[in-house]
């Protein structure tokens, strides 16, 4: 049997080793392949077609495992505690041992749980997943990782750095390094980015000198006001204020990027998760 590990975690509680949902059971295999669809436009008159855009789709993860059973009330018995546990109309996070430092959020569709032939006495189940995203995930985002190399091995050739380096202060020009795959975009791409910060003064900038993104707020604060840009909306003390924004947003590029703000008394942490394909 495989020595690799699945950990599953259903809508946000504590993470379980699958093979520890019933005696026998062993985790074989995940697999997902990434969906990259191009779309096209016709062109009256002319051959083919006019490349429009691309965009990454839902795929699907199946992970497959097996059990063994003794007797057939042991065999339906094994087989009702899977169904229950993965036939729920939840979000479920799944993580290989293999790839620790990724998650994927998906939801179970319907499987079989048959002997893999007459007559024998071990069910090899494979059950898909959809994933909704297309995209695996970071485990810990941002601010919540002590240290990425925790994580991470060296072959990702990743700086050394912790939540501190996603944390910036008085800094009127700064880099922050962005380890997906793919941009952090809230507009297009409506990925998690939240710019948490706190200023003196009547206006908040900031923007990405790498590909001219930016976002501005007007509003007097003395620095004592928290301001919460979460995605698209913006909130000042837990409200709701988009009206005094110019309803900007900040897309981050893989990679180093080149930050600027408009207030040189700021406290500014920008939290979001790694995405892969």
């Amino acid at each position: 049997m495989s020595s690799q590990k699945l950990f599953i975690s259903i809508d946000g509680n504590n993470e379980f080793d699958l093979d520890s949902l019933v005696n026998s059971l062993h985790f074989i295999s995940e697999k997902t392949t990434p969906i990259l669809s191009n779309t096209y436009q016709d062109s009256n008159g002319t051959d083919g077609h006019n490349f429009n855009l691309a965009s990454f789709q839902n795929n699907t993860s199946t992970i497959t495992m097996s059990f063994h059973f003794s007797t057939y009330q042991d065999y339906l018995s094994k087989k009702q505690v899977i169904y229950n546990a993965f036939l729920q109309k939840k979000i479920y996070r799944i993580r290989t041992s293999n790839e620790p430092m990724f998650v994927r959020f998906v939801r179970p569709v319907g499987f079989d749980i048959e002997p893999y032939t007459d007559g024998a006495n071990d069910c090899i189940v494979t059950i898909p997943f959809e994933n909704p995203s297309g995209y695996k995930y970071s485990r810990y985002d941002s601010l919540n990782q002590s240290d990425l190399w925790d994580d991470y091995n060296f072959n990702f050739d990743l700086p050394i750095m912790d939540r501190e380096d996603f944390h910036f202060h008085n800094q009127h020009n700064f880099k922050i390094y962005n380890p997906s795959g793919i941009p952090i975009d809230p507009y297009t791409g409506h990925d998690d980015l939240k710019i948490i910060a706190s200023y003196i003064g009547g206006i908040f900038g900031i923007g990405n000198n790498n590909n001219g993104t930016s976002y501005e707020l007007k509003v007097q604060s003395d620095g004592t006001d928290q301001i919460v840009v979460d995605g698209m909306n913006t909130y000042i003390n837990g409200s709701l204020n988009n009206n005094l924004s110019n309803f900007g947003n900040l897309k981050l590029e893989p990679g180093w990027n080149d930050i600027w703000t408009s207030m040189t008394t700021n406290d500014v942490k920008l939290e979001f998760p790694f995405i892969y394909i």
